[in-house]
């Protein structure tokens, strides 16, 4: 490669992303020079976006909400991990059209590796049901966890369930599978003072994950380490994911330590 990359980072309303200290971490990282921007991008400007993205030579960009299921109708090709959970959160721009792939679920298989979680000992339950969800099932299920899924509403059949179980929220069986459960992921939007889930439902020696990040640690990360768990907020799957959607684009091994540099995990 040469010149100066050109990426990006596409959501609504993207109050809050490291995506580009990352991209430039990374490029810098293999010696390449990179520029990156955070683009707002509402739903119906996201395929004059995309198409104004390619025609100006940009290398890729990745996407974040509400863009990674409308997406996948938007690129040429799409890798069977995209498909699968109907979420696209790395764009790739080629001569030949648009391809999207989805980092996410092997960017959280790398993060449960870091905090020595796992999938096939620790059961795992997801709150939430939505794109998030949907990756890190796939991904989970295939590294033979014990997934389950909490949510208001049953999810939609699709590949990226199978052979996970769903719970009503707030149902006795949704309270069991919490209690024991080894790794617990927020994957709903809950922030701020609305706490996904109250600890007490929770057993001692679970890993709390939320899926949220910002400036500082998420109200219920914090909360969950005033109580002795550990947890973590959703800034350590960025980084994670993040290495896998440079590797793509830059087409070698990006190494993981300068990207955690630059934002600042763990923390």
């Amino acid at each position: 490669m040469t010149g100066e990359l050109r990426l990006a980072v596409l959501g609504d309303p993207l109050r809050y992303t490291r995506s580009p200290d990352l991209h430039r971490a990374g490029a810098l990282a293999l010696g390449y020079a990179c520029e990156s921007v955070a683009i707002r991008t509402a739903p119906e400007e996201l395929p004059a976006t995309l198409a104004r993205l390619e025609a100006e030579g940009y290398v890729g960009c990745n996407l974040t909400m509400p863009h990674k299921e409308a997406a996948l109708a938007l690129v040429r090709e799409a890798t069977p991990a995209a498909k699968r959970a109907r979420s696209v959160n790395t764009i790739s721009f080629r001569g030949s059209g648009l391809h999207g792939d989805t980092t996410d679920g092997i960017g959280f298989l790398d993060l449960l590796a870091s905090l020595d979680r796992t999938p096939a000992r620790d059961p795992v339950v997801l709150l939430g049901a939505g794109g998030s969800a949907r990756s890190l099932a796939a991904a989970l299920l295939d590294a033979s966890a014990q997934v389950n899924v909490i949510s208001r509403s049953e999810p939609a059949p699709g590949p990226a369930w199978t052979g996970s179980a769903w719970h009503a929220w707030g149902s006795g069986p949704a309270f069991e599978a919490i209690a024991q459960a080894r790794v617990i992921v927020n994957c709903t939007p809950l922030s701020g003072d609305t706490a996904p889930l109250e600890l007490q439902h929770v057993a001692q020696g679970s890993l709390l994950i939320d899926l949220t990040y910002g400036e500082s640690l998420t109200p219920w990360v914090a909360q969950a380490r005033s109580r002795g768990f550990e947890a973590v907020d959703g800034l350590g799957l960025l980084v994670h994911q993040a290495r896998h959607s440079l590797s793509r684009w830059f087409g070698r091994e990006v190494p993981f330590a300068p990207l955690a540099a630059a934002v600042g995990w763990p923390r």
